[in-house]
């Protein structure tokens, strides 16, 4: 058994700073959180891992694909391997539980070029 304070980890993060902090691997999962802060973009690379997003607080928009949705705490986002997806229109500092599931294929993941 692995114990992990989410919240802890949260506190450990700066404030007003886009950020993603590694705070579980175990096996084939891995799980971080992320900062997102408000009027802001993060656009993201596609992977080969699935993703889960938990959003734990704030709000605005993600774009997974061609689909838009708005989003605040307590909504669970899935993202299928290979699609660009990326947090929009930041009205409150977001922060996310993300879970990675395991690639077939592991790729770098990072943060792209916002589009113009």
């Amino acid at each position: 058994m692995t114990r992990v304070s989410i919240t802890d980890t949260l506190d450990d993060l700066e404030p007003g700073e886009l950020q993603h902090k590694e705070v579980l691997e175990a096996g084939p999962i891995t799980v971080d959180v992320g900062k997102y802060p408000a009027d802001s973009a993060a656009p993201k690379n596609p992977h080969n891992e699935e993703e889960l997003y938990y959003v734990l607080s704030g709000s605005g928009k993600i774009r997974v694909g061609d689909d838009t949705h708005d989003i605040e705490a307590g909504d669970l986002v899935y993202v299928e391997p290979s699609l660009e997806h990326d947090f929009f229109k930041i009205t409150e500092d977001i922060t996310v539980m993300i879970i990675l599931g395991p690639a077939i294929n592991p790729t770098s993941y990072g943060i792209r070029e916002k589009d113009e």
